[in-house]
């Protein structure tokens, strides 16, 4: 639903696109929605009984969606019981607007009137699951396009082969309605992920990759001040290298940190700060040296939380003079041009990755093993 888009790294930042069952689930979940709206939509709010039936049933249908509409929903929206009921309430909506002229169809082919359900049921799913885990805009308008490819030319086949795409409930046959449900929910998704990268994409080139919705593969989010982080940290030269941040403070267009290396830098006490493994377990893997000049690092660059920084050297870097901004000098914060923000949008990143490039003048690029490549 929507379209997977993958994080740069896979190995760190895979988001479970998919789920086995998930198609099971709303299979059932469409049919036992289409078994209870089925009676209201025959019955009607014809007198006090039958409203009090009705009015049951469609809660029963509610508290049916609502679980699916749980299911495509991300992980920091899953609390907001609100959200997921409201969505539920519109989901049930939907179905029975598309079910109402579909009446007398559905009663003469009952497994016709269950897909068409099933249909609108998986579309309206993967408009939410776009607008809650579309990130990357460029990415959501690459497969807007696809989406829309599909649509062009499956229409045109409908339509080659005498059908059309909106038929007449009372005389089209079940296979010209499955269709034409099925044609119009895939526009619907096209649509949607259209929108969506258009709504994201103006901010996004203006003034970067933004804190909401969470980018795909982040168990925790956002990245709160004193947090420890895995980050791809920019270079000048536009080379870029995960390194370990600790979190200053949250901007609307980027976060502010400072960088860590295991890099000796004892020759230089006055820029780095010494980072004993000891007061560090479980965040750091070695010693390490903490830059005290301040870096800016998109929301997107941010792949893992590692911990909290030890709360003596959180009062340190509270009180010490040598935390310091980036010089004047030095020009603007790497990263924030409008090509890498351009690229950004694309899910890529600008330069190559420092694991590539080797030291000295001929540097010669080498392949990365990570994990999911051996």
């Amino acid at each position: 639903m929507g379209g997977t888009q993958q994080p740069r790294l896979r190995t760190k930042r895979l988001a479970p696109e998919y789920s086995a069952g998930a198609p099971l689930a709303v299979g059932l979940g469409s049919w036992v929605m289409w078994v209870l709206m089925f009676p209201v939509l025959r019955v009607g709010f014809t007198d006090t009984r039958n409203t009090w039936i009705c009015a049951a049933l469609l809660l029963l249908c509610v508290l049916v969606a609502r679980p699916m509409v749980r299911m495509a929903a991300p992980a920091r929206l899953k609390g907001s019981r609100t959200l997921v009921a409201a969505r539920a309430v519109g989901l049930c909506c939907v179905v029975a607007a598309v079910m109402a002229p579909l009446e007398t169809q559905v009663d003469k082919q009952p497994m016709a009137g269950m897909t068409v359900v099933y249909a609108t049921t998986a579309a309206v799913l993967g408009l939410m699951r776009i607008v809650d885990h579309g990130y990357f805009p460029l990415v959501l308008l690459r497969t807007a396009l696809w989406k829309a490819l599909l649509a062009v030319v499956t229409g045109y086949w409908i339509h080659h082969t005498g059908g059309t795409l909106v038929p007449d409930p009372d005389d089209a046959t079940a296979g010209a309605l499955l269709l034409a449900v099925l044609w119009w929910s895939l526009v619907g998704l096209s649509a949607g992920c259209a929108v969506a990268a258009a709504v994201r994409l103006a901010p996004w080139l203006r003034t970067g990759p933004p804190d909401r919705p969470a980018p795909p593969g982040v168990a925790s989010w956002p990245p709160a001040v004193g947090d420890v982080w895995t980050a791809e940290l920019t270079h000048d030269d536009n080379t870029y290298k995960e390194r370990p941040v600790v979190v200053l403070e949250r901007t609307p267009g980027f976060v502010r940190v400072l960088g860590i290396t295991s890099v000796d830098k004892s020759d230089r006490p006055r820029g780095y700060l010494k980072l004993g493994l000891s007061e560090w377990e479980g965040v750091l893997h070695k010693d390490g040296w903490l830059n005290l000049e301040i870096a800016h690092i998109p929301y997107c660059d941010f792949l893992w939380r590692r911990g909290e920084c030890p709360e003596r050297v959180w009062d340190v870097l509270c009180a010490k003079a040598d935390v310091r901004e980036r010089s004047a000098k030095a020009g603007p914060a790497p990263g924030f041009t409008f090509r890498h923000r351009l690229r950004s949008a694309m899910n890529a990143h600008v330069g190559r990755d420092a694991r590539t490039v080797r030291a000295g003048t001929d540097s010669r690029v080498r392949r990365v093993w990570t994990r999911e490549r051996v």
